[in-house]
C-alpha cells in the first residue's frame, strides 16, 4: 500500500459529470521547455508537476481552473487574425 494519497485540487466550478473531466490540459513548465499535464477527475484536478506532488495545488491546475470558469461565464478568448 502507498504511503502517499493522491491529491487532487477541487475546482471552483460544477464539474462532476461534465465534459471536462477526463480531459487533460498541457501547461508550460517555469523554464518554458517542457509542460505538466493537468487532468480533471472526478475528484478534481491533479498535475504531474513536483509542486503539486507536495502541495495538492500548484499554479498549472489553477490556470486551468480559471481558464474554464472564464469559458463557463461566457468569455470568449480573444483570437487575432494574422
Amino acid at each position: 500500500m502507498s504511503k502517499f494519497k493522491q491529491k487532487f485540487m477541487k475546482p471552483t466550478f460544477v464539474h462532476k459529470g461534465t465534459v471536462f473531466v477526463g480531459l487533460v490540459w498541457q501547461q508550460p513548465n517555469s523554464k518554458g521547455d517542457s509542460t505538466y499535464s493537468v487532468t480533471l477527475h472526478d475528484k478534481g484536478f491533479d498535475c504531474e508537476c513536483p509542486g503539486f506532488t507536495f502541495r495538492g495545488n500548484c499554479k498549472h491546475t489553477k490556470i486551468v481552473n480559471n481558464k474554464i470558469e472564464r469559458a463557463l461565464d461566457g468569455e470568449v478568448p480573444e483570437y487575432y487574425q494574422h
